[in-house]
């Protein structure tokens, strides 16, 4: 084939980027070499398996700091996005304003940490925690919105009656008929308080939406971020066959016999082979960062209602953002009740003398703040503030999970347009955003 022919059949592919959060390919090696999922070792024998690298700095290892890399070209200290909103008040324009400016069409589904500043992108919908605009009809309008309450109340296990209607509106017209039998194995699953089907469910729901209206709208160039995967290793990892470390889950977090994180694998294998059979495609596939074992267990913990806790404080705000799990952002009206809020997060304490709030961070818009005790909360537990005790301490919040997995700086890298060993292992992180902009050049 020429070089012209070749250019030309570039352009006309489209590119589809697979954003998978934090997968450890370690253990989905483990289930190919048990005989399972089929589709992935199709993948990785014909196509490849590359490393990245990224931050050696634990704190940077985030994936609201690590996906921007991608999407910029540039690493932590060139970009400065440290926390999840933080890239909405950036002027640094991502892979997909780029691409539209040069007179590609783009879309995107719940990317982490990602501002829409596209003019005319076929759909656009912002990942649950991050403010920013929403692009397409009315249908991605409703689910956005419908995201963001089911994930940011999912502690709490609440879904509103709009979000379930707008649920069925997806099943009914967005899913495949091959996903139904994944639908009713989590909903069978949550009847019995198994809380990672719900995330499968939602996953699958995200895949779905995805290829319905890719194969609407054709993009040249459209993303797709699934956190499912991060999920189930953050709080159910150590009952995977695939950890061999020592802890165990409890009994009452997870059944002896169950393995939440083959089950999202199985269901990612199958949406691997949906995309693989859409024509005219290049797809890639990137995880920024993987998780590896937790040592010991930690707990994670969630406030029940933001502004009601802060008020028993005292604490005068003019706004509360939830982020994500024990995350939330902090506005005030004046400097007097921000430093005010800060003094007294910063000095809420167990009997025990453990900080419950010790991340408690000034950023621009107020107060970034991290509910960080770890350790299990009793219906006795008392909290302390100065010298005035709160009682029940257990009210105000809602068990969120076990934590199983950290974060690791190595990460993955797929491409159907390369072969085994045609890159380098542990390459920097950021060169993916050339590959990306190399496939339109």
């Amino acid at each position: 084939m020429s070089k012209n022919n070749q250019l030309q059949k570039t352009k006309a592919e489209k590119l589809i980027f697979w954003e998978l959060n934090e997968i450890n390919f370690e253990y989905v090696n483990f289930y190919i070499e048990k005989g399972k999922l089929k589709n992935w070792k199709k993948m990785i024998e014909n196509h490849g398996l590359f490393t990245t690298f990224s931050e050696e700095d634990y704190n940077e290892l985030q994936p609201w700091i690590q996906w921007p890399t991608i999407r910029t070209g540039l690493n932590f200290d060139e970009h400065g996005i440290y926390r999840i909103g933080d890239i909405v008040e950036s002027d640094l324009k991502q892979h997909w304003e780029i691409l539209e400016e040069k007179g590609f069409n783009v879309a995107a589904i719940s990317p982490i940490n990602a501002s829409n500043n596209t003019k005319k992108s076929s759909f656009w919908m912002p990942d649950p925690w991050t403010d920013t605009k929403i692009s397409g009809n009315g249908f991605v309008k409703r689910f956005s919105k419908a995201l963001k309450q089911v994930v940011n109340d999912n502690s709490e296990e609440k879904v509103s009656f709009f979000s379930i209607i707008v649920i069925f509106e997806a099943l009914i017209t967005k899913s495949q008929i091959s996903s139904w039998r994944t639908y009713l194995s989590c909903l069978i699953g949550a009847t019995k308080k198994q809380h990672w089907s719900k995330v499968i469910f939602l996953d699958r729901l995200l895949a779905d939406i995805f290829i319905s209206l890719w194969k609407t709208n054709k993009p040249d160039f459209s993303t797709l971020w699934l956190n499912g995967g991060a999920h189930i290793q953050h709080h159910y990892l150590c009952s995977s066959e695939s950890y061999l470390g020592s802890i165990k889950n409890p009994e009452w977090y997870v059944p002896n016999g169950k393995d939440p994180l083959l089950e999202i694998l199985e269901m990612y294998d199958l949406f691997l082979h949906e995309i693989l059979n859409l024509n005219n495609t290049r797809l890639i596939i990137a995880v920024a960062i993987k998780q590896i074992p937790y040592e010991d267990p930690v707990f994670y913990w969630r406030l029940k209602n933001h502004e009601v806790f802060l008020r028993k404080l005292g604490i005068k705000f003019r706004k509360i953002q939830p982020r994500m799990s024990i995350d939330f952002l902090v506005e005030f009206s004046s400097e007097k009740d921000l430093i005010f809020a800060e003094k007294a997060l910063l000095n809420v304490k167990s009997s025990k003398g453990d900080l419950i709030f010790s991340e408690v961070n000034k950023v621009k818009e107020g107060l970034f703040v991290s509910l960080t005790f770890s350790g299990e909360i009793h219906d006795d537990f008392n909290i302390f503030l100065n010298d005035k005790k709160y009682e029940n301490f257990e009210n105000d919040v809602v068990f969120v999970a076990i934590k199983n997995g950290h974060h690791d700086g190595l990460g993955y890298y797929l491409d159907t347009s390369r072969k085994p060993g045609e890159l380098k292992a542990n390459m920097p992180l950021k060169n993916i955003f050339s590959f990306i902009m190399d496939h339109f050049s």
